[in-house]
């Protein structure tokens, strides 16, 4: 057997995650050792005994071996909270292709301590009223049954939990939970949205108490470092946050919750481009834990998985205590237009609306775009005003000025064309502001709040928003996604969709499933109390099978149409697929630097007559922040054939180029 050497960090640290150092790994040692594993080495000059984990094991030495020390001996056989963290860095690393650096950053908490001077926000509080609801419906009560009988027997599960909006999913959630909690172990819940942490917590804490940690964004380091030390040191049974909060350092994880599986912010948009749902099933294969997929709208990747028997399919179908779904009306604005109405609101809109405000009832108007148009543009020329740094056009907000929503560029609006110095120039497309205006116009004594990233760049804002929303007092609420998922207002009987086709053409395969999701859970949030609830969705495509199933709240039929499609394009899940996104500040050298990739992966892929390989072209935004971005497509059946040409890159290294890998999805089917 060749010699074999292990690439360990000291202690966990923040500094320490920052470097690595080498050790021989004794021959007797050798077969027992294994990434993660805490072990005893010689360290600094005096070769006192440390303790250290084990990141990385190579039959290759990085330095002259006469100079290297070797590993003293295992500390603890036993895995312990770092070691499977870093084990799950490795799952990582070796999935979505980045470095094991990386990856550690991912996975092990910042550890910094709280400054004195630093108290923790208590203005992010969302506060239910009434007691907590105790009486689980049939459907509710038997997949808790099922899920007991399975934790009982130690057969740990991926379960998908497919419920129309408002069937009570979080009741489900949190009876499981307690179940597991009951046996003394913890629990993790993800959320998509910082907006949604805060009525989450507040539903976990009418059954569990101030046994709750929550981490998020928009906390310091310091509050999230007290957060993860009440986690290490077993003061909280719950820790409910975004993306991050997976990695919660529970030293006996029994079940991770993840609430609206389907979003697309539960896939990370920096290397390592991990996706939490595949990570969250490895972890609790590490922890012999349990996973609860839950979604009104499921990713089609989850779907799949459940109908092949991977995962277990639970499905809720009803409303509790006989609440229906609510009628929906599909309003084509190309006959508005014809009737000589050129508002953003439809008459069908504009009449519920009033009706609504005439019986104290409340509204929620969705559109996916902030702002107050989408882009400024010359009518003489043409001319579309764009970022000076990224290849998007400036937004125009109703302050004077223009805005990039990728860097954050911002400059006054322009009072003539700077190509062709026409007066002819303003403001076109529909964003937030321009809807809140056109609804004060149109019911001057409303009173609305706008819930977007503009509206919301202050701590506490999202709950401030929500709670006086709640409290009505507001009559409308008009906003970005961030108003559709998970929120339940009692009062709401009526829900506008201003746009509807906004997200059906974006530059991504995945297109027709997030405009179903938006509006499906749009849709969702009215009539979910005694009183029925109408949606008015507009749009200019009223045919295409997107919207049409919407309106026949089908997520059946939906899916099946999103396979067709995907099946003859040969795009997940029927087919894996990875993209390569180099980026640099010099174009011309990207654009030589692709191509000498692309016959790189063209030679590896020969070995494989199916796998496909697309490419090299410029993404679809081909410059942000100054720095220019091309990619290149491999599709595959073979999972294992993209791991082989990824692992392909793991040396590589470029002056002025960076690459980085995303891999979609992970699992093999």
């Amino acid at each position: 057997m060749s010699q074999l050497y292990a690439d360990i960090i000291i202690d966990i640290s923040h500094e320490a995650i920052d470097k690595t150092f080498q050790y021989i790994i004794p021959t007797e040692l050798s077969e027992m050792l294994s990434v993660g594993m805490q072990v005893e080495v010689p360290f600094g000059r005096y070769n006192k005994l440390r303790k250290g984990y084990i990141i990385n094991i190579t039959d290759k030495a990085s330095f002259e071996i006469d100079k290297m020390k070797r590993i003293s001996g295992i500390s603890d056989k036993s895995i312990m909270i770092e070691g499977k963290l870093i084990k799950l860095a490795a799952f990582i690393h070796a999935n979505y292709g980045s470095t094991m650096i990386n990856a550690l950053k991912v996975v092990m908490p910042v550890k910094e301590k709280i400054r004195k001077t630093e108290q923790r926000s208590r203005d992010e509080e969302f506060v239910l009223k009434g007691e907590p609801v105790s009486a689980l419906n049939e459907e509710q009560k038997s997949l808790v049954e099922e899920f007991i009988r399975d934790y009982e027997a130690e057969q740990f599960k991926t379960y998908l939990l497919s419920g129309i909006t408002g069937s009570g999913k979080t009741e489900v959630y949190i009876s499981c939970v307690n179940e597991v909690i009951k046996k003394g172990r913890q629990a993790i819940v993800l959320v998509p949205e910082i907006a949604l942490t805060y009525q989450n917590v507040a539903r976990f804490k009418q059954y569990f108490g101030e046994r709750i940690a929550v981490i998020n964004s928009k906390q310091s380091k310091g509050e999230k470092y007290e957060e993860f030390e009440r986690v290490r040191n077993c003061e909280v049974d719950v820790v409910i946050g975004p993306r991050s909060a997976l990695f919660a350092p529970f030293p006996n994880l029994g079940i991770i919750v993840i609430d609206e599986e389907h979003d697309a912010a539960y896939k990370s948009d920096q290397s390592p481009k991990y996706h939490a749902r595949e990570v969250a099933i490895e972890r609790a294969r590490l922890e012999n834990a349990s996973v609860i997929l839950g979604s009104a709208t499921p990713s089609v990747e989850s779907y799949s998985m459940a109908k092949l028997g991977a995962y277990k399919l639970w499905k809720l179908n009803k409303r509790p205590n006989g609440a229906c779904l609510p009628d929906i009306s599909i309003v084509d604005m190309r006959e508005e237009l014809h009737l000589g109405n050129r508002s953003i609101i439809s008459k069908e809109l504009n009449d519920k609306i009033a009706a609504c405000l005439e019986k104290k009832e409340q509204v929620m108007l969705f559109i996916n775009r902030r702002g107050f148009n989408s882009f400024v543009s010359c009518r003489e020329c043409g001319e579309v005003i764009k970022c000076p740094k990224c290849d998007v056009s400036l937004s125009l907000h109703n302050n004077g000025f223009m805005m990039c929503h990728y860097c954050g560029h911002i400059e006054r609006v322009h009072k003539e064309c700077p190509k062709c110095k026409s007066k002819l120039i303003g403001g076109f497309g529909t964003g937030t502001q321009k809807v809140e205006e056109e609804i004060k116009k149109l019911f001057p004594n409303v009173k609305t709040l706008r819930m977007d990233k503009d509206t919301t760049m202050k701590k506490g804002a999202h709950s401030r928003i929500i709670n006086q929303f709640v409290n009505h007092s507001a009559d409308i609420l008009i906003g970005t996604q961030m108003i559709v998922k998970g929120h339940d207002f009692s009062n709401v009987t009526l829900v506008g969709i201003i746009l509807a086709d906004i997200s059906l053409f974006a530059n991504d395969y995945r297109a027709g499933e997030r405009t179903f999701d938006l509006l499906t859970q749009a849709a969702g949030r009215s009539g979910r109390s005694d009183k029925s609830g109408s949606v008015v969705i507009q749009t200019y495509q009223p045919g295409h099978y997107a919207i049409a199933t919407v309106k026949k709240q089908s997520y059946d039929d939906f899916f099946d149409m999103e396979m067709t499609y995907r099946s003859l394009l040969k795009y997940p899940p029927v087919y894996n697929m990875m993209v390569i996104l180099l980026s640099s500040e010099n174009y011309e050298t990207l654009c030589s630097e692709s191509e000498m990739i692309y016959k790189r992966v063209k030679q590896k892929a020969s070995e494989d007559k199916k796998i496909r390989v697309i490419g090299p072209a410029d993404a679809s935004i081909v410059k942000i922040n100054d720095t220019y971005r091309r990619v290149i497509y491999i599709k595959s059946e073979d999972m294992r054939m993209l791991r082989l040409i990824r692992e392909e890159f793991d040396d590589y290294s470029q002056d002025n180029i960076s690459i980085m890998f995303d891999v979609n999805p992970i699992n093999t089917y």
